[in-house]
């Protein structure tokens, strides 16, 4: 296999002033043309570590306060902000979940997307508005050629985002990270997204890490995944791992959780708890409080243990070896 485009290793993230991270040593790997979905409930730290990679975290309060992320063999975390700047909307893209609060509502579209070209290419301005046209073709926008001066209200919500797309893949980006993109969309709409993200990554071969909660995405798009649990992954493996042989117990409980077609059921299982404040962090496993299979060695923060090749699990119970239902039940 190549060498992995993206190594990041003990990422971690802390408000100034506390002593809990909200995410804590997250590491994981990324090879070209791979996608790595990262799931997991609201405020689980999925945004924050994309956003620490893209070097766009809110500081203060927020700082990075360890770890590395190689990005071609280059230290994304200690890199200076002019070469950041540099790498943001060429070699690395970010979509993200609200296209009306990232898009300047007081510039054309096919401004936005001709700036970027022209910021990082070195192309005249006519140029610049040719690729813009052509990248609103891609992405399925009707009628370019009049989208190309239209201002971003007065588009739909599913344009927008395609404009988001065009925008983050105009200059062919190695890594592309979207940040839930389809959340606010319907059904129908999300569907097409979710294509049009899939068919363009495999036109251009790039590695992207899509954030989601939604389990029927990470079906559709996945090659790994990510399980994160307030602020760390408690479980890392291919998605064929994750969705058959689930181990961690969030991980089981996120799939329980799931209707299944043609079953009858009388209610939906459940996680009971709730997830812990970041000013509340317990010490440990921060699962435990939640977690059926608790118990005192619970106390110490378990580390990430191999299970099969590739699919790691952070529980001292690991292996269980019930079924899922009576783990679950349990």
């Amino acid at each position: 296999m190549s060498a992995p485009l993206l190594d990041v290793k003990g990422l971690s993230v802390r408000i100034a002033g506390t002593s809990r991270d909200l995410v804590a040593d997250v590491s994981f790997t990324l090879h070209p043309g791979e996608t790595l979905c990262v799931v997991g409930e609201s405020g689980c730290g999925k945004s924050l570590t994309a956003l620490s990679l893209m070097g766009l975290l809110a500081s203060p309060p927020l700082s990075v306060t360890g770890g590395e992320a190689l990005f071609d063999g280059r230290d994304l975390l200690q890199m200076p902000l002019d070469q950041l700047q540099a790498l943001r909307g060429d070699r690395m893209a970010m979509i993200f979940q609200e296209p009306m609060t990232s898009l300047n509502p007081a510039l054309r579209v096919g401004d936005q997307i001709a700036e970027s070209v022209q910021r990082h290419q070195g192309v005249s301005a006519k140029a610049a508005r040719a690729r813009a046209l052509e990248m609103l073709r891609r992405v399925g926008i009707p009628a370019p050629e009049s989208r190309l001066d239209a201002y971003p209200h007065n588009l739909s919500g599913g344009m927008r985002q395609r404009v988001m797309i065009a925008m983050a893949l105009a200059n062919d980006p190695a890594l592309l990270l979207a940040d839930e993109p389809t959340t606010a969309l319907d059904v129908t709409i999300q569907a097409q997204i979710l294509a049009l993200m899939r068919d363009l990554q495999a036109q251009s071969g790039s590695a992207m890490i899509l954030i989601t909660h939604d389990l029927g995405v990470v079906a559709e798009m996945a090659d790994k995944v990510a399980v994160m649990y307030a602020g760390r992954i408690v479980e890392f493996g291919t998605v064929a791992q994750i969705f058959e042989d689930p181990q961690h117990p969030y991980t089981i409980g996120l799939m329980s959780s799931m209707p299944t077609l043609g079953q009858r059921v009388a209610r939906l299982v459940t996680i009971p708890g709730v997830v812990p404040q970041a000013s509340q962090m317990p010490p440990g496993c921060r699962f435990a409080s939640r977690c059926p299979f608790a118990n005192a060695s619970c106390a110490k923060t378990p580390d990430m243990t191999e299970v099969a090749t590739g699919h790691r699990v952070a529980c001292w119970q690991v292996p269980l070896e019930a079924g899922i239902d009576q783990r679950v039940s349990a």
